[in-house]
């Protein structure tokens, strides 16, 4: 739950101030024991139900405790959970943070700025050199900005908000959904090429920009999207900041153009040599500015040209000062821990690495190439020669990828697309390898959604306090991108409307998820269970729940356009064609309802329960029943154009090609039957039911069995031309999308498969 102000948290703590992010919320608490404050940070109430969201708090939290206390670090002192909400207790900064700062006066007053630079680079190499754990070295910031850089009453800089942090050689992905604009701008070029390798002078880069920023009072690069800040962060050279504060010193401008290199080679190595040349031209910096009208605060220190009546760091007077300063003060110098040096084995292992990783960039292999170089540059941190190399290959695999990239079908929900028509054009070809497995949960009944090279998927689990769990995958690598977490299993295939938006079914709601964080955007109540795929077009999303009910909601605003109430539960996804949706029911009828008001257009009854999904192509609806046939019904009327009777019933949803409808049988058999007369054309035996629904990749037909396998079929003739058994049976029908197949197992994996050539 959330507090608002005079609530306490734990009956102990009274909360005074409450100041709410991107995913978090972080209240000024007054401990009633100790009469502390202390600052308390949590996840928002509506994200407490997301186990991803739950988790990457605790990780930032383990992180944070981990490095102890120093005096420019803001200490974590303990994470507790009350009710089962997760608390981290953290050290109160009474004071200001330079974003504040720079928010009132535009730009700072450069001799200030360098001493609060000395006394943040004390604290950066303090966290760069920190022990975190077993074997575990050094943490790498990653958010360095004017926000999580605060001045206490004293005049201390505290450096503050790890998470986004990541433990020295850890690969992790940037799935925050608070990340905005404000937040990319300050993140390096390699962050976007390839972050798993940002290191010690990914946070110089951030910190230049901190400089830049307090000096000049505008960033180094700017964008109105993200897409054109990246490019811009990229590409772009920053303009001169002595162009926009013209009498800063060239030393001074010339150290924040060095952090700000876009390559890291060009970098200060780290702090310490940072500080060392912020050291170097301070003298000169304060002569330049010695005549400047300058106010200075009596008790902390704070010099500036702003007209302040009071200290904006710690309210007291303000004083105009002749000379600036009187005297310099030289920093107290941190014991800090000094890096690890390098052995004789180390620095030989580093180097075969190093040669290796050349090997494979002259051979072209730009992956592994980028692979090699991580590991040298862990093996060997200073290691300046395969730092310059990475950030190259990085940008060289970069334009590769864009370069050679080829057009995709996406497939963004059950069957691809709103018809439901389980065909694609892309055409991967078997044998098969299998390219990645990814285990979820305890079964995958879900059907994948791929869209944009992620791949949605849901499951059963077992977890704690959760029985569903939604994943998003990296479609090449298998890579957890994000992940959902419900209190009811999702069996059945999310929808992706443009590659931004997702929605699933949950217990007796439809949720809608970003698609890029899985942060939960907005839930809707159903009246029951929600068991099938939603059918989401831009502008309206179509489902149905086991009470029978079929809904049309606007996705923009969640506003319900109507509800058709059918009196039997409804098990088959909406299939949506010409402004008509079509759907199965437990009432043995399959329906036509009119897309804009819900009325209905038709009905056609079958001897059984319709479970399958409807399919719509040329005019033609194929469905099948729990009556063992499989229907052809004339899309505008409902009349019935042919039937095919099965010796079993039949829950798979037909796919259509060209001549063909194809579908799988609980008899255990794939049939394909000529779209045109109903007339079989081949059938494939498998070794048990086949409950999947067939996908058409060219001449292939790709589809799962109940007896454990993958089978491809040659679509002409039906003879199986590849197998893959998992450990579980398939009811999960294969997504054929990003030259790959996926396909989810009742073993509780996500399989993908990529053609040997």
């Amino acid at each position: 739950m959330e507090f608002e102000l005079r609530d306490r948290i734990d009956d102990q703590y009274a909360v005074l101030e409450k100041f709410r992010g991107g995913m978090s919320v972080v209240y000024i608490v007054l401990d009633d024991f100790s009469q502390k404050r202390f600052a308390v940070k949590t996840v928002k109430e509506e994200m407490l139900e997301d186990r991803a969201s739950v988790d990457r708090f605790a990780q930032e939290a383990r992180t944070w405790m981990n490095l102890g206390r120093h005096e420019h670090i803001v200490e974590a002192i303990i994470y507790r959970e009350i009710k089962g909400q997760p608390f981290l207790f953290l050290e109160y900064v009474d004071g200001a943070g330079m974003g504040d700062l720079i928010d009132t006066e535009d730009r700072l007053f450069p001799p200030q700025v360098i001493e609060y630079a000395l006394q943040a680079c004390e604290g950066m190499c303090y966290v760069h050199n920190a022990e975190v754990g077993p074997g575990d070295k050094g943490v790498i910031h990653r958010d360095l900005k004017p926000a999580n850089i605060m001045i206490d009453r004293r005049g201390h800089v505290k450096i503050t908000d790890f998470g986004l942090a990541k433990v020295h050689g850890m690969s992790t992905r940037l799935t925050d959904a608070g990340i905005g604009l404000g937040t990319y701008v300050y993140m390096p070029p390699e962050q976007f090429l390839d972050a798993a390798s940002a290191d010690r002078t990914s946070d110089i880069y951030s910190f230049g920009v901190v400089l830049y920023r307090s000096l000049t009072g505008e960033y180094p690069v700017r964008g109105d999207s993200v897409g054109k800040l990246i490019h811009n962060i990229l590409e772009s050279t920053p303009q001169s900041p002595r162009e926009r504060c013209k009498d800063l010193p060239e030393p001074f401008e010339d150290l924040t153009m060095r952090c700000l290199a876009k390559k890291r080679a060009d970098r200060f190595e780290d702090f310490g040599r940072l500080r060392d040349a912020l050291l170097a031209v301070r003298d000169e910096v304060e002569e330049a500015y010695a005549d400047a009208d300058v106010l200075r605060c009596e008790v902390c220190g704070y010099r500036t040209t702003y007209r302040y009546v009071s200290c904006p760091i710690c309210a007291a007077a303000m004083h105009p000062v002749e000379h600036v300063p009187e005297a310099v003060v030289e920093p107290e110098q941190q014991a800090e821990s000094e890096p690890a040096r390098t052995t004789p084995e180390q620095a030989e292992r580093a180097e075969a690495l190093y040669r290796a990783a050349l090997a494979e960039r002259e051979g072209g292999s730009l992956r592994q190439a980028l692979d090699l170089l991580r590991q040298a540059i862990e093996v060997r941190p200073d290691f300046s020669e395969a730092r310059a190399v990475l950030d190259d290959v990085a940008l060289e695999h970069a334009r590769s990828k864009a370069d050679s990239r080829q057009a995709v079908y996406n497939w963004p929900m059950f069957r691809g697309n709103v018809t439901r028509s389980g065909y694609t054009p892309e055409v991967v070809v078997p044998p098969l390898v299998r390219r990645w497995q990814f285990e979820i949960g305890s079964w995958v009944l879900s059907s994948p959604s791929v869209s944009n090279g992620i791949v949605y998927v849901g499951a059963r689990t077992e977890r704690s306090g959760s029985v569903g769990r939604l994943c998003a995958l990296s479609a090449r690598r298998g890579e957890l991108v994000w992940e959902h977490s419900t209190s009811y299993e999702i069996n059945h295939g999310p929808a992706v409307v443009r590659g931004e938006r997702l929605y699933v079914g949950s217990h007796r709601q439809l949720l809608c998820l970003d698609a890029d964080t899985g942060e939960r955007l907005w839930a809707f109540m159903a009246d029951d269970l929600v068991e099938t795929s939603p059918g989401a077009t831009a502008s309206r999303l179509y489902f149905a729940d086991a009470s029978g009910t079929v809904y049309a909601l606007s996705p923009d605003d969640r506003r319900l356009l109507w509800k058709t109430p059918t009196g039997m539960p409804i098990f088959s996804s909406p299939a949506t064609s010409r402004g008509a949706v079509y759907i199965g029911s437990s009432d043995y009828l399959v329906r036509s309802l009119n897309a804009d008001t819900g009325a209905t257009n038709w009905e056609f009854s079958t001897g059984g329960e319709v479970i399958s999904t409807p399919v719509i192509a040329d005019g033609i609806v194929y469905i099948g029943s729990c009556d063992h046939r499989l229907y052809a019904l004339d899309a505008a009327t409902g009349a019935k154009r042919w039937e095919f009777q099965t010796a079993e019933e039949i829950h798979s949803s037909p796919a259509v090609s060209a001549d063909l409808v194809v579908f799988g049988s609980r008899d255990g058999r794939v049939y394909a039957l000529d779209r045109r007369t109903g007339r079989r054309h081949w059938h494939f035996e498998t070794g048990d039911w086949v409950n999947s629904s067939p996908a058409i990749s060219g001449g292939t037909v790709y589809c799962g069995s109940h007896d454990g396998k993958l089978y491809a079929l040659e679509i002409d003739s039906g003879v199986c031309v590849w197998e893959f058994e998992t450990g579980g049976e398939v009811a999960s029908s294969p997504a054929v999308s990003h030259n790959a197949v996926f396909v989810g197992s009742n073993d509780g994996s996500v399989y993908c498969f990529r053609s040997r050539g």
